[in-house]
């Protein structure tokens, strides 16, 4: 029997807009459709369609349950948010390529204008895909996570 291996990521972006809009983004858990390139080009699995809060705005725990054009469902339980150090914590609810994939995202103020978003994350990879595969797609959505923050800004 194949065992699952582990893996871990952090990529880092500078988005061009202040720390404090930049958070208040980050955290309407379910505003997705707003700054997701996938909600406008689509990706690997489809392209995103819906995007809902299961929860109150603010409230932790809360879910976003996301709903692509190919029928797939993500769901993400944010389960910790600090807004003094301007960090959460999520896991995946579901098991897409990961098993126990929890993850972090932070703020960091460059200065009035500028800010580094952060994201990391820990999980383990199911034995039919290699870590690398599966570090390459992380990879790929952070990146537009990236872009995405960077468009929304730049509008």
């Amino acid at each position: 029997m194949a065992q699952a291996q582990r893996a871990q990521l952090h990529k880092s972006g500078e988005i061009p807009a202040p720390a404090h809009d930049v958070w208040m983004l980050l955290t309407d858990w379910a505003g997705m459709l707003r700054w997701s390139l996938s909600a406008k080009r689509g990706g690997p699995l489809g392209k995103l369609v819906k995007c809902e809060l299961i929860g109150e705005p603010g409230q932790v725990p809360r879910t976003r349950r996301m709903i692509l054009d190919s029928g797939v469902k993500i769901e993400e339980e944010l389960v910790y948010q600090n807004d003094e150090t301007r960090r959460i914590y999520y896991r995946k609810t579901d098991s897409l390529g990961s098993i126990g994939y929890i993850a972090t995202s932070y703020v960091d103020e460059i200065d009035a204008l500028r800010c580094r978003l952060h994201i990391a994350s820990w999980f383990d990879v199911e034995p039919d895909e290699g870590p690398a595969a599966s570090v390459a797609r992380f990879e790929g959505i952070y990146a537009g996570i990236f872009e995405g923050f960077r468009l929304y800004f730049s509008a």
